[in-house]
């Protein structure tokens, strides 16, 4: 297993997936030092937080969305299905290697390097910013204590992204073919829903509360913020909440009556959007995960090669 193990390892490392890592984090560090520069607000509180918010979307859609979900999906649809579709995997099972083990080793492999993967471009997020923005120490320190959450939120995407993609790989004798349910199902966490909403939203036609329980952007947006919640959570005032709340729709703004509002500006009161606790949709989401890896032991067991 530990051959096996090293040379996933080795696949999911490769130089394009390091390179391409490293440049999605320097892009979002330029970015998020540039928007600091233009931004100039002498109260602390309220441009921590700004800073903040843009941090967590850059994460939340950039390195943790787009390029790990990609990533874990490519390497762990061609796990299995790749081995049986060159006819290298004969190979491995005619060798003293238990299937499990195969497979056991072939995860291992790819969640150590995707880990690696989201580490190095989480690294050259904050040192571009660092390098490119001009923060006092207490600011940048502020933005760095949210790195642990970052790596349990990408650990959690990890884990569920790469079980149904093992999954798809243990049933399909192509790699294509359990690519492409892959990536619609990122389509659904990071595109699709924000339309959707946007649409509804403006006509006004629909309540989103009926499509939270279907809107996959929602789940992964309450444990984005479950696992902030340690670090500080997402906080801010009414107007910087809209940029998650029309994004990730984790938070409600209700509008309230103007007579009642302290300011113009202060119209709305914005609350958590619980309408399904964090804590049931991890629990749902770590328990397909691990329904997903148990039916592709129980598959691998006796696939026919």
């Amino acid at each position: 297993m530990g051959v096996i193990l090293k040379r996933t390892l080795q696949r999911t490392l490769g130089l394009s997936a390091v390179i391409i890592s490293v440049l999605a984090g320097i892009l979002g560090g330029f970015v998020l030092a540039r928007s600091a520069e233009i931004m100039n607000v002498p109260a602390f509180g309220y441009y921590l937080n700004q800073r903040l918010i843009e941090q967590h979307t850059t994460v939340f859609f950039l390195i943790c969305g787009v390029l790990l979900m990609v990533i874990v999906s490519a390497v762990s649809t061609g796990l299995i299905a790749g081995e049986v579709h060159e006819g290298t995997f004969r190979m491995l099972v005619a060798k003293p290697n238990s299937r499990m083990s195969i497979l056991l080793g072939k995860i291992l492999g790819m969640l150590i390097g995707a880990l690696m993967l989201m580490v190095m471009s989480l690294s050259a997020m904050y040192l571009m910013n660092y390098v490119c923005g001009s923060y006092d120490g207490n600011i940048f320190g502020a933005l760095l204590s949210y790195f642990p959450g970052y790596l349990l939120y990408g650990l959690i995407v990890t884990l569920f992204f790469s079980s149904l993609a093992v999954l798809l790989s243990c049933v399909a004798k192509k790699r294509i073919i359990a690519l492409l349910p892959m990536l619609l199902v990122i389509i659904l966490v990071l595109v699709l829903p924000l339309v959707v909403r946007l649409v509804l939203s403006i006509r006004g036609s629909f309540s989103l509360d009926a499509l939270g329980y279907v809107d996959l952007n929602y789940h992964f947006g309450s444990i984005f913020r479950w696992c902030m919640e340690p670090f500080g959570g997402i906080n801010g005032t009414a107007g910087q909440l809209e940029i998650p709340t029309m994004l990730m729709n984790i938070f409600r703004q209700t509008p309230i009556d103007p007579d009642l509002a302290h300011s113009p500006n202060s119209g709305v009161i914005t609350t958590v959007n619980n309408m399904i606790p964090a804590g049931i949709v991890l629990t749902v989401y770590l328990a397909l995960t691990v329904i997903n890896y148990t039916a592709s032991f129980a598959i691998i067991r006796r696939k026919d090669v």
